[in-house]
């Protein structure tokens, strides 16, 4: 009974360190693919000058105060400044998370690395399902609107449809990155599952 004790102590210790460090890294690999991406699109060619000036101004081009384009109102600029603390608070955490992410892993060195990456790519996949079957009943547009309430004070986000943001950014604009960033995650977290399967036999 002493030694049992002990053993089921490291085991379920070893369990919860597996689990966190999974999370941790599906946390890390959402908000990093986030950040690619949102990079990618500011380094993309745009036709329209003024959306590649706003693109260019929310990841940090000038500095962090309003706009100076006088195509837009004021409550457009602050929207856009909202939005460049936003990408720069992500950006943030991002790096936050894989730090602790990273030190996870290295707590659990006795573990093979194979378990948590198996691990990290089911609970990936079933968030993205889970996710993806939300839209699917619902919408993308309440998806959307909730985002928005969430990160965005109230009534700083909502603008007429003859706005230059809502002309420059139309929801299709969002939809056609969400659809990248989901297929994005779902090749990682699928690729993370392949790969593990295969090094295991």
């Amino acid at each position: 009974m002493v030694k049992t004790e002990p053993t089921l102590a490291r085991q379920l210790s070893a369990a919860v360190l597996l689990g966190l460090t999974s999370i941790s890294w599906v946390l890390g690999l959402y908000l990093g693919i986030w950040v690619v991406l949102l990079h990618i699109y500011a380094v993309a060619g745009e036709a329209i000058v003024l959306r590649q000036d706003i693109v260019a101004y929310l990841f940090g081009a000038g500095t962090e105060r309003l706009p100076s384009m006088t195509a837009l109102n004021l409550a457009e600029a602050r929207h856009l400044l909202d939005v460049r603390r936003l990408f720069a608070a992500l950006e943030n955490l991002f790096y936050a998370v894989l730090g602790i992410s990273t030190l996870l892993l290295m707590l659990q060195r006795h573990f093979a690395a194979g378990r948590m990456w198996l691990l990290t790519g089911y609970m990936g996949l079933i968030s993205i399902l889970l996710l993806g079957l939300s839209i699917a009943l619902d919408g993308f547009v309440p998806l959307f609107v909730w985002l928005h309430t969430v990160v965005f004070p109230a009534g700083t986000w909502v603008f007429p449809d003859n706005s230059v943001l809502i002309q420059l950014f139309p929801l299709a604009y969002f939809l056609q990155f969400g659809v990248l960033y989901m297929a994005a995650l779902v090749l990682i977290f699928t690729g993370l599952l392949i790969g593990n399967h295969r090094r295991s036999r």
